[in-house]
């Protein structure tokens, strides 16, 4: 009898380990591809705009949680056309439990860093 509370105590620590490991190895590649599915639209957005600017630098500001059926992830990518010099920050909305596309919001800004 203590040969099988042994056997299952065993299997249900390593149950709960393993599903402890599936959900977080699971969790972070879902932000992952949302993170690159998401910079892949700003940047697209951006050459649509901009068709001629070269895109020099980029940054990823992260996820706002707007409300249940909203977030927002934001970038901004320093760009240059014709000697100029300029950020345009790109707000990617989108529905975070569908992952569908609501709009995407484009603010050119000010010369400087990101």
């Amino acid at each position: 009898m203590k040969t099988l509370s042994k056997f299952l105590f065993a299997f249900i620590a390593l149950s709960i380990i393993f599903t402890a490991g599936i959900k977080a190895y699971g969790e972070q590649n879902v932000v992952d591809v949302d993170y690159k599915k998401w910079s892949r639209i700003a940047i697209s957005s951006i050459k649509e705009k901009y068709p001629d600017a070269e895109l020099v630098d980029y940054k990823y500001d992260g996820r706002v949680t707007v409300n249940e059926e909203e977030s927002k992830d934001v970038f901004h990518v320093k760009s240059k056309q014709n000697d100029k010099t300029f950020i345009v920050k790109v707000d990617v909305v989108f529905n975070p439990k569908t992952g569908q596309l609501i709009t995407v919001n484009i603010a050119e800004m000010r010369e400087g860093n990101l």
